[in-house]
């Protein structure tokens, strides 16, 4: 019996294919376009005027991860707020405020000077108002809620309807459901004369 010769094993062969040989391709997957990963929505402070160009307030879009911060700049109590550090004075007439709507835009906190206790003790001094706006951004980046770049600070005069809008919506009260309270009142009625002199 005689052995077969072995074909020889050609290895890295580059030349042409051969005619009627079939070529075998190694599995390329094709590019694919991939969208840039959208990044999310920056947080901004925009300092609020009146459309005369004086100070009305802050307006503050996506600031949800630092809305704690913001309520208690407007606190009452004469205590400093500090933030990532910074101290903050404690202001009598600045109040805060969640708007899901309003003119001015939508899903945005607002705080708003109170003018007409301007001059009183206590007050924010209406100088500082672009200051405070860049003050709050140093403590929410020392803080580390976001990092340096992230948040940006910008100034807006109002329309006489925005600002208009805004003193609606900080003034108004909730509102009141009669019927509910009717129910919230007959529920806490008090007992009869006996039992009241007992307690």
């Amino acid at each position: 019996m005689t052995k077969a010769a072995k074909s020889p094993v050609v290895v890295g062969d580059r030349s042409s294919p051969k005619k009627g040989v079939p070529t075998i391709q190694k599995y390329k997957p094709s590019p694919q376009k991939t969208p840039p990963k959208p990044e999310g929505k920056k947080p901004k402070i925009v300092n609020l005027k009146h459309p005369d160009g004086t100070c009305y307030g802050w307006a503050f879009f996506h600031f949800f991860d630092a809305k704690e911060e913001l309520k208690s700049l407007s606190n009452r109590n004469g205590m400093a707020t500090f933030i990532g550090g910074i101290e903050f004075k404690p202001f009598s007439n600045l109040t805060t405020k969640w708007l899901e709507e309003c003119l001015f835009d939508r899903l945005v906190w607002v705080i708003r000077i109170d003018a007409d206790l301007d001059g009183s003790e206590h007050c924010f001094p209406m100088t500082a108002h672009e200051a405070f706006g860049n003050k709050i951004a140093r403590g929410v980046t020392a803080q580390h809620i976001w990092e340096k770049g992230e948040v940006t600070v910008t100034t807006v005069p109002l329309t006489h309807a925005e600002a208009s809008d805004f003193d609606e919506r900080f003034s108004a009260g909730p509102p009141r459901d009669a019927a509910a309270d009717d129910i919230f009142d007959e529920a806490i009625r008090a007992a009869d004369a006996e039992l009241e002199n007992l307690i």
